[in-house]
């Protein structure tokens, strides 16, 4: 795993300078992922990955050096931005060719790019082919009123839109809570302003909502951070 260092994780610069999805430690043990922010984040904030991106009518053309690797899938007139979609993941969810999925190198205005080793090994068709783009690499704040959402990470440094970090997967840190802090009780999504967290009640169990991680002191304030010990690794 690589170690990162401690200022390291207050750093939210407008640039990419890691692998996005890398995983690093500090030296005190905690585990950290690094992604991209796709709105503003408050320091404490629990994050998720946004929603994916249904695109249909697509087909796909092959390698020029390989006729057998299908890197290309065009959407024809989608007026995509230029590489917004890089290290997206791409899943063919209907139609001709459907199940294969693959990473993006890059993308144009109407086609998309797979890495080589990513690439498709049939083609798609306009008549019924769809696909998913997945933005693994981004995070924004967890929606409101549901426990379910899959936490990717959690905020230790406000973040501006489009700006790179370090998320806390793993180790003590600080919770944004919408509601009192309970010693030992465990951490769910779902409260009624986005990014903030509820203590798991005997309601809901973790058949219920998905555990972030466990409240290590009370706290009786709310809308402020608990120290909880997040559990996301």
């Amino acid at each position: 795993m690589r170690q990162i260092n401690f200022q390291s994780i207050f750093d939210t610069p407008t640039t990419k300078e890691s692998n996005l999805n890398s995983i690093g430690q500090t030296p005190d043990g905690r585990v950290w992922e690094y992604f991209k922010a796709s709105e503003a984040i408050t320091k404490h904030m629990l994050c998720s990955q946004p929603a994916n991106t249904g695109v249909t009518t697509v087909s796909s053309a092959a390698s020029l050096t390989d006729s057998a690797k299908y890197v290309y899938i065009t959407e024809a007139s989608a007026g995509w931005t230029v590489g917004a979609y890089q290290d997206y993941w791409v899943l063919v969810y209907t139609g001709t060719g459907v199940g294969q999925s693959g990473k993006v190198k890059d993308n144009s205005a109407d086609t998309l790019e797979l890495y080589l080793e990513h690439a498709f090994t049939s083609v798609l068709a306009v008549a019924d082919s769809g696909i998913y783009l997945i933005p693994s690499t981004q995070v924004e704040k967890t929606a409101i009123t549901n426990r379910y959402t899959h936490v990717t990470g959690v905020a230790q440094v406000t973040f501006a839109s489009a700006d790179y970090g370090w998320f806390l997967k793993r180790g003590i840190g600080g919770v944004l809570m919408g509601e009192a802090a309970t010693l030992d009780r465990g951490i769910c999504p779902g409260d009624d302003t986005e990014g903030e967290g509820l203590v798991i009640d005997d309601g809901n169990d973790l058949y219920d909502a998905f555990l972030v991680g466990t409240c290590v002191a009370a706290q009786d304030t709310v809308d402020k951070a608990c120290m909880a010990l997040v559990k996301l690794l």
